[in-house]
């Protein structure tokens, strides 16, 4: 596949904003593929999968004083579930994706045929899983926040050597996080140091939807990523995901950017 799979690609982040519910999965993925395709982008809609038997050690499923624990408890989808919703993700003419946190789910990745397969910040040192998911050969993306600059770089070499297609995105690992802390100055310095890959910018900010988008793009971003739910049900959104109103201001603000920057683009060294 080429690297240019991840040109200009939306990855749009379902999370557990599914809440453990199919049919408000299924209310996710129509509500905003709709407005995918109103502003005529390439999307993803990404899922992220877990093998919770294996995931979470028998000795902590019962506490309830652990915040993570109990979201990815008190949200588990079953694997027929998740199939339903690659399909359905596939059928709104978004690309379906997901973040595997373990061996078995990079299985489920390659049986559900993903053509992207996403990296979190976390996993960024995690050997045996990204051995793993290297063995599938799928093009990556990676994000990198909060990620010691050794391992970064050797992620990089890794799948450099092993000729598979990484795209590299620049991270705020707070959610929410404020505008100030953006650091899109990122950007340029992760353009600088692995020419050749693309490079994007996962956001997590809550006051502005249009703004960093545009200054990514114009810093040479060329992937992006949000999470995303709804409200139409009348459950409380998070901060930092956005409804598809906000996704609609999100793209419209990305094609002003596109119009604004022009088709110049200088090649870096």
């Amino acid at each position: 596949m080429e690297r240019n799979i991840f040109e200009n690609l939306f990855v749009l982040e379902m999370a557990s904003n599914h809440l453990g519910k199919l049919e408000r999965g299924l209310q996710i993925v129509r509500e905003h593929s709709r407005i995918v395709r109103f502003n005529n982008v390439r999307a993803a809609i990404k899922l992220q999968f877990r093998d919770l038997d294996s995931f979470v050690h028998k000795d902590f499923r019962d506490r309830e004083d652990t915040r993570y624990i109990r979201r990815v408890l008190d949200t588990r989808l079953g694997k027929d579930d998740y199939a339903t919703l690659v399909e359905a993700i596939t059928k709104s003419n978004c690309i379906p994706m997901a973040t595997p946190f373990d061996e078995t789910s990079v299985d489920w990745c390659v049986e559900f045929g993903l053509p992207i397969i996403k990296i979190a910040s976390a996993d960024s040192n995690d050997w045996l899983l990204l051995e793993k998911i290297a063995s599938t050969r799928k093009p990556c993306i990676i994000s990198f926040g909060g990620t010691p600059l050794k391992d970064m770089d050797d992620v990089v070499t890794f799948f450099e050597n092993r000729n598979i297609p990484l795209a590299i995105n620049h991270c705020v690992a707070a959610y929410p996080h404020e505008e100030n802390e953006a650091e899109l100055e990122q950007i340029d310095y992760l353009r600088d140091r692995y020419p050749g890959h693309t490079i994007g910018y996962s956001c997590h900010e809550y006051r502005d939807w249009t703004m960093s988008v545009a200054i990514a793009y114009a810093k040479g971003a060329r992937t992006f990523e949000r999470h995303i739910d709804i409200d139409s049900d009348g459950a409380e959104v998070a901060p930092y995901s956005s409804r598809p109103r906000q996704i609609d201001d999100w793209f419209k603000a990305f094609h002003r950017a596109v119009a604004f920057c022009g088709t110049a683009r200088p090649n870096r060294k």
